[in-house]
């Protein structure tokens, strides 16, 4: 579930095992008012993506909030300040996707998000194991870390690669990742928000971060004034089975589409077929070819398997835009060019997942999303599911807790938020969480993975946390929001 980016969910694979796995607004410069009874000490300090000065500090927690010895790990939280002189008593926290992403990396959603800062402050918290939080790493070479030539290291991505890449992020595994589940998270939110001094708090979370909102609503009902949650992934949802199985349908959805257009039908005929054709041969003979970069033009050899063509066509799902582009890249490579794929890949922000902390990524799916589960069958997108089953298995990791699964049953006012085109959290995962949710209202926009950034949802969000009542979550643009699948490019010159 990665959040959180605007059409990122469920986090995309980190570069297969990252793959293994979600708009900006001018901010003016803002007074650094802090509330007077806070016990943390904070520094100026500035965040990605966000424009205006920052407040950081590093809060100690214990490492096994079950035990009061316990070992003590430090915690990055940071402040974002209200425009206001005298900020509202209740501020907004945000809750990154992931799961692995911290909350300080997703500037790009507070910036687009910033009409919330007029009133209130915001608070960006580092899930321990993510970001400024590092309470749990591992070593891993450059194909998991993508920090080189991410795309010819994702391109040349194969099996052995990297599962020696993962025995090497084992060995030097630090910290424990018994005590890196989501509950772990929402304990230190608890402790974040006594000893800065708020009674109660509103939150918004993306993806696996509507997860986490979701879970600490039904832990600390009392300290959440107002909920707003997109890219709805309940604890029933599990990674990477059903966020597969939702892209898998969101796929054959986009091909479904692509023969009803008569354009698009007549340009590539039979291009379901061509895919699972393309991929069979690829599974059986891997295809080395030269390609120029998209960025520099330079050219470079890649040898491409099924599983890699796979994974890096996952994350084009995430954006209806680029989905645009599939029956060309598929046609494409079916012919043996796969140079709009990779530029394709390139284009879609194929190293956005660099932020992702992938220790902690497995700390959480291992303990909670794989609990009792095994990889579901699925020809296309199927061996992306079960090297996730694999790392698994050999990563220590602790369990979740009891009614972890059991839905989240909630009077809080909480707005959910979906995309009709998401392929991880489709609008029907949030009304299996609204179901259970007495004071909630389900708004879906004909987009992808996480549809905040868009002005009318922006507008909307506002007056709903400043009323914290779910009967101020409208607006006259909602008319505006159902919007139809994007038309695809008729010929590959267009797509160009």
């Amino acid at each position: 579930m990665k959040p959180n980016t605007p059409n990122r969910r469920f986090s995309r694979p980190l570069l297969i095992a990252s793959v293994l796995t979600a708009a900006t607004l001018l901010v003016a410069c803002a007074p650094q008012t802090l509330k007077k009874s806070t016990t943390i000490s904070f520094e100026d300090c500035r965040l990605k993506r966000v424009e205006s000065q920052s407040k950081c500090a590093l809060f100690e927690v214990p490492e096994n909030h079950a035990k009061s010895d316990s070992t003590k790990i430090k915690i990055h939280v940071a402040i974002v300040p209200s425009l206001a002189p005298k900020p509202e008593a209740d501020p907004v926290f945000f809750f990154a996707g992931g799961p692995g992403q911290a909350a300080s990396d997703i500037g790009i959603l507070v910036e687009a998000l910033s009409p919330l800062r007029r009133n209130r402050d915001i608070v960006l918290v580092d899930q321990r194991g993510t970001g400024k939080s590092k309470t749990l790493t591992c070593d891993v070479g450059e194909t998991l870390k993508t920090e080189s030539q991410p795309l010819r290291e994702a391109l040349n991505a194969n099996d052995a690669q990297m599962r020696a890449e993962w025995k090497k992020c084992l060995d030097t595994l630090k910290g424990n990742p018994a005590t890196h589940r989501t509950d772990d998270y929402i304990a230190d939110l608890e402790l974040v928000r006594k000893a800065m001094g708020y009674d109660k708090i509103n939150v918004w979370g993306g993806s696996y971060g509507s997860r986490v909102a979701l879970r600490y609503m039904k832990l600390h009902p009392d300290a959440i004034r107002s909920s707003v949650i997109d890219g709805v992934a309940p604890t029933t949802l599990r990674l990477p089975n059903d966020a597969l199985a939702n892209s898998e349908a969101e796929l054959r959805a986009v091909f479904v589409a692509c023969e009803q257009s008569p354009e698009c039908a007549k340009a590539y005929p039979g291009i379901a077929k061509k895919l699972d054709d393309l991929l069979a041969s690829l599974k059986q003979s891997p295809k080395t070819v030269t390609i120029a970069h998209p960025s520099t033009g330079k050219p470079f050899n890649a040898t491409i398997t099924s599983v890699t063509f796979a994974t890096m066509l996952w994350p084009l799902l995430y954006q209806p835009d680029a989905t645009r582009l599939l029956p060309t890249m598929v046609e494409a490579a079916a012919a043996g060019n796969f140079a709009p794929f990779a530029a394709g890949m390139s284009g879609g922000g194929g190293s956005n997942e660099l932020s992702i902390s992938l220790a902690q990524r497995f700390a959480v799916m291992c303990a909670e999303d794989m609990f009792e589960q095994k990889p579901q069958t699925n020809d296309r997108l199927g061996p992306i599911g079960k090297l996730f089953f694999d790392f698994c298995s050999s990563f220590p990791h602790g369990s979740p807790a009891k009614d972890f699964f059991e839905p989240t049953k909630s009077s809080i006012p909480t707005l959910l938020l979906s995309g009709t085109f998401d392929p991880v959290t489709p609008p029907s995962s949030a009304e299996v969480a609204m179901k259970t949710l007495s004071a909630s209202k389900h708004i879906v926009v004909g987009a992808g993975h996480i549809v905040s950034p868009h002005p009318c949802i922006r507008r909307i969000v506002k007056k709903f946390v400043d009323a914290g009542d779910i009967g101020a979550a409208n607006d006259s643009c909602e008319a505006e929001l159902k919007l139809p699948r994007p038309l695809f490019y008729a010929n590959a010159l267009e797509a160009k």
